[in-house]
C-alpha cells in the first residue's frame, strides 16, 4: 500500500532531503544542513511518494498471430 505504516523510513524516501552534487551514496539534508547517508533515519522523516522508486511493467509483443487469438 502506498500510505501503509511499513514504509522504511529512510533519508532517499524523505520530503526533507534532495540529491546532493558529487555523490550518489549521500543525501543533503534541509533541516540538519549536512551530507546523510542514503539509508539513515531520524525523528523528522515525511515520506515522499514521488522518491519511491518504481516497478515498470512488462512490455507486451507487438506482432500477434491468428494463433494467438483462438481459443
Amino acid at each position: 500500500m502506498i500510505y501503509s505504516e511499513d514504509i522504511n523510513k529512510i533519508c532517499a524516501l524523505c520530503r526533507k532531503s534532495k540529491a546532493a552534487i558529487g555523490t550518489r551514496e549521500h543525501l543533503e539534508c534541509e533541516l540538519k544542513k549536512e551530507f546523510v547517508p542514503l539509508d539513515g533515519t531520524c525523528a523528522d522523516f515525511e515520506y515522499d511518494i514521488f522518491k519511491k522508486p518504481t516497478r515498470r511493467r512488462r512490455r507486451l509483443r507487438k506482432k500477434f498471430s491468428a494463433d494467438d487469438f483462438k481459443l
